[in-house]
């Protein structure tokens, strides 16, 4: 007789179905930095992110122990004060400033396209959630940044002018831009004074490299002014009037043009007072917005090219829901919903290959500004008189 055509198997078969894996936390701080180090060991390639992890890894962008260039200062400031991986970018050291801040700027090699300075930024093996170029405060390289921030999904940490409040104000009133990612922009002014063996006293070094420090102690979803911050510095370029109580002082200004700064509180030492980027929004709710980006960008690759049929596309969506309920769960947002967009999911998308989830959330607001109400009730009195009389 002629093969049963429909014949499949005389027995059994088991096919697994397994779940969505979970997407796990948000991911903590990962810093970037790009830099100057003309006494790095040989063995530290330019204009190629290296890891820096720890203590003996940061000597080696300091092998004469002269302290020359940005980045050892910068990787030991923070590892002094936290462990957090950090990727520096070493570039050449000009003939003179302009041509260092052109090497810092960085371009792309249109022989061999390599990366270079700012622009190799991209290539970090860990993305970033802050990069900076430290005590490099020109408005070219503050706009260098921010683009790369809108990039990266990376909050840019800048320093200002470093000379009065006033150049600080106009300086910060320069930036911005819509879709240019100032709106993710720290801006830190002014310098700050740290003690230096090389030189066997005080410097004057840079305010954003310090502000690192206190990013690297928060989640990325949290101000790095959480709890008054301290920093270990002996001082600052110039002093910041501050005072808690009084919304007329020249630190209450500049926090409101957009700039932090560090500031003696009643806490003792130094803490770095200000919770907003340069166009007015919270740092920490930015940091969440990019955390959650980052998440989803590095979870989304092994969906691709599924079909786009109802079980995959309810599961996918509850595998959010799940997902956000743990964030939720330990206060890294207020709240969230996943669901599948009513309008933008049509015929003429779905036929192209394309589908909508809408993510509805809301972060947590930092405590930037306490209201105390004392209200002096009367009844008090005559409650405590009658217990008297």
């Amino acid at each position: 007789m002629p093969e049963i055509a429909s014949f499949v198997h005389n027995g059994i078969s088991i096919e697994t179905h397994s779940a969505p894996p979970p997407m796990g936390p948000l991911g903590g701080v990962v810093i970037s930095v790009v830099g100057t180090a003309p006494d790095a060991h040989e063995s530290y390639a330019k204009n190629t992110p290296i890891r820096i992890a720890n203590m003996a890894a940061a000597a080696k962008l300091d092998t004469t122990g002269d302290e020359r260039g940005t980045l050892w200062r910068t990787c030991y400031e923070l590892l002094r004060i936290v462990s957090v991986p950090i990727y520096v970018i070493i570039v050449e050291e000009g003939n003179d400033t302009a041509d260092t801040t052109n090497n810092i700027l960085g371009k792309i090699d249109p022989t061999t396209g390599q990366r270079t300075g700012i622009q190799a930024l991209a290539d970090c093996m860990e993305v970033p959630t802050h990069i900076a170029a430290p005590g490099f405060n020109t408005k070219p390289v503050a706009d260098a940044l921010a683009a790369m921030g809108k990039r990266l999904f990376a909050i840019p940490v800048g320093d200002g002018p470093n000379t009065n409040d006033n150049a600080a104000i106009e300086y910060s009133k320069s930036l911005g831009g819509e879709g240019t990612g100032y709106d993710a922009f720290y801006l830190v002014d002014p310098f700050v004074s740290v003690y230096s063996q090389a030189a066997k006293g005080n410097v004057y070094f840079s305010g954003a490299a310090i502000a690192l420090t206190c990013f690297a102690r928060v989640n990325p979803w949290e101000s790095p002014a959480k709890g008054g911050m301290g920093v270990l510095i002996d001082g600052t370029a110039r002093t910041i009037d501050y005072n808690i109580m009084d919304k007329a002082t020249n630190g209450d200004l500049m926090n409101r043009f957009g700039l932090s700064y560090f500031a003696r509180t009643s806490l003792g030492g130094f803490s770095l007072i200000g919770n907003r980027c340069v166009m007015g929004r919270f740092v920490s709710q930015v940091g969440l917005e990019y955390a959650i980006i980052r998440k989803l960008a590095k979870t989304a690759q092994r969906a691709m090219a599924r079909n786009l049929s109802e079980s995959f596309m309810n599961q996918e969506i509850e595998k959010l829901n799940f997902w956000l309920k743990s964030l939720q769960a330990d206060e890294t947002i207020m709240g969230a919903q996943v669901y599948l967009h009513p309008t933008l999911n049509n015929v003429e998308n779905y036929t192209n290959g394309e589908w909508h989830i809408a993510i509805k959330y809301h972060g947590y607001a930092p405590n930037e500004h306490m209201v105390y109400h004392l209200i002096e009730d009367v009844g008090i009195v005559e409650s405590f008189l009658e217990g008297v009389l």
